[in-house]
Formats: C-alpha cells, sequence, structure tokens
C-alpha cells in the first residue's frame, strides 16, 4: 500500500478542536492511538495526520476499532466514534483520512465505525460497518486501500446497527457479519449476497472471530448472550455451556484465540478472563488483581508467538501477564480514557536479543 501525503488541513483542525462531539466541554488530547514497545511499560502517541500546513493531529477522537493488516504489519485502520475511517501505511507514523465519493448518504467521514476487517490476502480491499449520523447502518468497502468507499447490499439483512465483522482467514470471500439484535449472518460470494445463519436471542453481537487454521470454526461473544462457537461455518451453532458457572461471564467483551494451541481461547467478560483448552468445552478463570465481577474486561490480546504474555484493558486500568496469567501486573497508560482494544505484535530481537511485544492501544471514552 503506497504512502500518500495529503493536505486534510480543515478537516484535521476540526479533528482537533471539536473531538468526536458537539459537547462544549474541553476534550483532552489523550484520545486517538498509542504504541508500546517494550510491552507495555512506555507509550508513544502514534495520532499525526498527514498535512502540508501546521501539524494536525486525532487525538481529541475517540477509537471504536482498529485492525491491523494480517499481510502487512504498516498498514493499519482505525474506526472512530465520529469521524469515520482512518489509515496509516508506515506503521503509524502518519494517518490519512478515508474519504467516501459516492453514494453521499454513507456520509462516511461522520459516521460512527463500529467494525473492520482487512482482506487477509489483499491489502486494498477492507471492510467495515458503519453508522451515520442519522441512524443507518451500513457495510462499506474499499477496493483501492481506501482511497474511495463504496456500500455492500445488505437489502436482504434486517435493518440493524451492524456491529461485528469478521474474514474467513480461509477463505477471503467468506465473511461473517453480526448485528445489535443478535442476528448472524454470511456471505460466500464477498458480500454481494448475504444470508441469515441464526439469531443470539435478541443479544447483541461484540465480536466475532474465525479460527486462524481450523476452516469453519467461528467464536462469537454477546452481550449478555454468552460466547458462541460454530465448527461447520455457521450451519450449526452451540454455546459454550460450561462458562455459565462464572456468574457474569455471559457478558462477552473481547475474543483471544492462541494460535499457537489448536483449541486454546480466552475470553474477556464481565466476570474476569476465562480460559479454555478444548475450543469452549471447559473453563477456568483466572486470578487477577481484581475480584470477579469487580470491574468488566473490555479488550484483550495475547502475544501470537509467546502466548505466555497477555494484555487487557479495564474501564480504568491496564494489566499485563508474561507467565500465562499466573502473576499480573497493573501498568501506567498515556490516556484517561478506556483501552477499548489492544493488538499485540511479536517483534523479533536481534542475536541475542530476547524478543519483545509491540503493543496498540485504541483509547475511547464511553461517556460519549
Amino acid at each position: 500500500m503506497q504512502k500518500k501525503y495529503v493536505s486534510f488541513a480543515l478537516l484535521g483542525a476540526a479533528l482537533v478542536l471539536l473531538g468526536a462531539g458537539c459537547s462544549t466541554a474541553p476534550v483532552l488530547p489523550d484520545g486517538g492511538m498509542f504504541v508500546s514497545g517494550d510491552s507495555g511499560t512506555t507509550w508513544l502517541a502514534k495520532s499525526s495526520l498527514f498535512s502540508t500546513g501546521a501539524p494536525m493531529s486525532f487525538a481529541t477522537l475517540d477509537i471504536n476499532t482498529f485492525a491491523i493488516d494480517p499481510s502487512d504489519s504498516k498498514s493499519l485502520w482505525a474506526g472512530t466514534m465520529a469521524n469515520g475511517i482512518l489509515y496509516s501505511s508506515d506503521g503509524g507514523e502518519g494517518w490519512q483520512i478515508a474519504k467516501n465519493y459516492a453514494p453521499a448518504e454513507l456520509q462516511l467521514t461522520t459516521s460512527r465505525v463500529n467494525a473492520i476487517a482487512v482482506d487477509p490476502a489483499n491489502s486494498c480491499v477492507v471492510y467495515a460497518a458503519t453508522t451515520n449520523p442519522a441512524g443507518a447502518s451500513y457495510v462499506v468497502r474499499t477496493i483501492n486501500c481506501g482511497r474511495s468507499w463504496g456500500m455492500l447490499s445488505t437489502s436482504e439483512i434486517a435493518a440493524q446497527q451492524f456491529g461485528a465483522i469478521a474474514i474467513n482467514p480461509k477463505n477471503r470471500l467468506q465473511i461473517y457479519l453480526g448485528n445489535s439484535a443478535g442476528d448472524m449472518f454470511r456471505t460466500d460470494n464477498g458480500g454481494q449476497s448475504w444470508v441469515k445463519l441464526t439469531s443470539f436471542a435478541g443479544k447483541r453481537i461484540r465480536s466475532i472471530v474465525p479460527h486462524p487454521t481450523k476452516d469453519g470454526v467461528v467464536y462469537v461473544g454477546t452481550a449478555q448472550g454468552g460466547l458462541w462457537k460454530t465448527s461447520d461455518a455457521g450451519v450449526t451453532w452451540a454455546r459454550t455451556e460450561d462458562s455459565k458457572k462464572f456468574r457474569g461471564a455471559d457478558d462477552v467483551f473481547a475474543i483471544a484465540i492462541d494460535p499457537t494451541k489448536e483449541d486454546a481461547l480466552l475470553i474477556g467478560t464481565a466476570y474476569g478472563i476465562l480460559h479454555s483448552e478444548d475450543g469452549g468445552a471447559s473453563w477456568e478463570a483466572y486470578q487477577l488483581l481484581t475480584a470477579p465481577n469487580e470491574t468488566q474486561i473490555i479488550s484483550l490480546a495475547i502475544n501470537p508467538v509467546n502466548p505466555a504474555h497477555i494484555y487487557y484493558g479495564t474501564p480504568k486500568a491496564f494489566y499485563r501477564s508474561v507467565d500465562g496469567g499466573n502473576t499480573w501486573t497493573t501498568k501506567r497508560i498515556p490516556t484517561a480514557r478506556v483501552v477499548k482494544q489492544l493488538n499485540v505484535q511479536n517483534l523479533k530481537g536481534a542475536a541475542g536479543v530476547a524478543d519483545s511485544d509491540l503493543i496498540w492501544l485504541a483509547a475511547w471514552n464511553p461517556a460519549q
């Protein structure tokens, strides 16, 4: 994806001055994106916009969702609460604002972005679930690295807020979509048509995570409806019943699959963090620094090479473990906002130097 230096001075100034809403209260520049190259010990803000004039930033904005290109770790996509999509092709050193040229009703640059999914085989193809200021929800797609966007046909899908979207890493044309009514959909042709797979009893779908190596296995996290799993691409579904023994575990905020073990995964819930070694058939809870049901685990991530390194965010703090969840420490972060999303990459060390964790943090204000 080629870097483009485009002037967004006027819109950039609006982002800095106004933030993401119409409130007259001061908006602190502690939003946007942050990155740590030392496992969360120190952080750098990464919210600069490319411009030809004075430096511009989106550090006042709330980031609702974030995605890293599976085939290019420097290609980043951030979805805001009210200012559309931002993208970077140089590892967050500079960002651009994704614009739509038609149709106008998308209002992409003033929309809330609920989820983003990058094609695992084509970096220029990206899907997003958005909601415009009038409350209309769309599935949008770019096929030219974000230079222009269009709507995918969703006429056969119930008119609800689309809140989660994910691509099957084994079949790039197979995409899963979830909405606020708990309805689950799938396309097998890249979004040209959709079929309804099931409905999770009216429970909002927060996250959809296809298994990285087992084709057809998909996990779905819902708001107070538990974790659901399919092993046949959505033909049949089963709730992970064993997690019910933990009060509050039916409120699932985040899912993290351990790619080093075929059936290992973690979920962040209102109870705490649960982990399973058998694909969700049985669950155990980590002993955290906070008591069960004391806080919500909003975000959760593990190092894909060294899964003993686990990170999570709550509405008030950020935590890490480097021993597989046996012990935890809390780390200082440069924002008073909620850690909405965490993404971890393994940084290979030079000869004789240990690997480290590169952590991306999306800052978000739920009061907005």
